[in-house]
């Protein structure tokens, strides 16, 4: 048996690349460039002895071994940030004074944010909530400000 060395990061990376099921996609969610996540996915490949995604039409589907891993790579990603934050011991939530946007479609708007709106001015008065409109699904002028 050798010794392998395991970067963690690979970890994160196959997580984002199989809920995302796009190189590009995943390298937006992680802040790299398609071609960083493109290499990622060949250190991957390497290491798992998989391909795990492969080309189907336009897009990537996960191969048979990587949709097995799916919610196993998700568990362990999950669990490897929680050990690596802080933990917070106690949160008051009345007295955070922030401002949240949140995309929503119209239905939304219509039918659910006045008890969202009133369920966090109970709880955080000082919460600022501003609902925009969500045409599409593209979240990247979200992400962009």
């Amino acid at each position: 048996m050798t010794n392998v060395d395991v970067d963690l990061n690979l970890l994160v990376a196959l997580d984002v690349l199989l809920a995302e099921g796009s190189v590009t996609g995943a390298a937006r969610r992680l802040g790299l460039s398609a071609s960083a996540m493109s290499r990622t996915l060949t250190r991957l490949r390497a290491a798992t002895g998989d391909p795990l995604l492969v080309r189907a039409g336009r897009g990537l589907v996960p191969t048979p071994r990587a949709a097995e891993l799916r919610e196993r790579v998700h568990e362990l990603a999950r669990d490897v940030q929680a050990v690596l934050r802080p933990q917070i011991t106690h949160m008051d939530v009345a007295s955070l004074e922030l401002a949240f946007t949140v995309r929503v479609s119209e239905a939304f708007l219509e039918f659910l944010s006045g008890p969202v709106v009133a369920a966090v001015t109970r709880a955080a008065p000082r919460i600022c909530l501003r609902f925009v409109p969500k045409p599409d699904k593209d979240a990247r002028p979200l992400r962009e400000g």
